[in-house]
């Protein structure tokens, strides 16, 4: 009986470090890269630069198009007057605000919790294409912890987050 308990406990204890190298590993490959990424995805939609704005800038309908938001709560302004906002997921919750806007062609959205593990802005810009428009996402990403960036790195993709929100619009939109 003993044999065996020794044989489980060593098992136990070789996953235990087996999964603690794992992690020096990732976090080790994780300095290796930068903290700030840059990238950048496009759509072509059937609706104008107006009423794809609506939609972008609609943050109460959020949660009805964008996969993995419970809610979204609606937040003081910020400096200057610019509309805030928080968005709730199964994660826990993320403060946003506009940073720049010129309506219908340009908006840049932020992260404004600076003390999370991660940040950044998107940049959405609106080109009248014939009856409809081109919309292009550009993500100016920070991930500071390096576990994190490797994570983010070599198994999500820095460009998931983009590619993630495009489709669920383009879904929206063509509802």
């Amino acid at each position: 009986m003993n044999r065996w308990l020794w044989i489980g406990a060593g098992t136990g204890a070789g996953a235990v470090a087996l999964a603690g190298a794992v992690l020096l590993v990732a976090d080790r490959a994780g300095r290796r890269l930068p903290v700030e990424h840059v990238t950048e995805g496009g759509l072509e939609l059937a609706q104008p630069p107006g009423a794809v704005w609506e939609v972008l800038t609609d943050i109460d309908l959020y949660p009805a198009w964008r996969p993995g938001l419970t809610h979204v709560e609606r937040l003081p302004a910020g400096a200057g007057g610019r509309p805030r906002w928080r968005e709730y997921d199964r994660h826990g919750h993320t403060t946003y605000e506009v940073v720049a806007s010129e309506a219908p062609y340009r908006l840049v959205t932020g992260i404004a919790d600076r003390d999370l593990p991660y940040g950044g802005t998107w940049t959405y810009r609106l080109t009248p294409a014939g009856s409809g428009c081109s919309l292009t996402v550009t993500e100016h990403g920070e991930v500071r912890k390096p576990l994190y960036r490797a994570v983010s790195h070599y198994l999500s993709g820095e460009d998931a987050t983009v590619h993630r929100y495009l489709g669920a619009l383009a879904h929206r939109m063509a509802a």
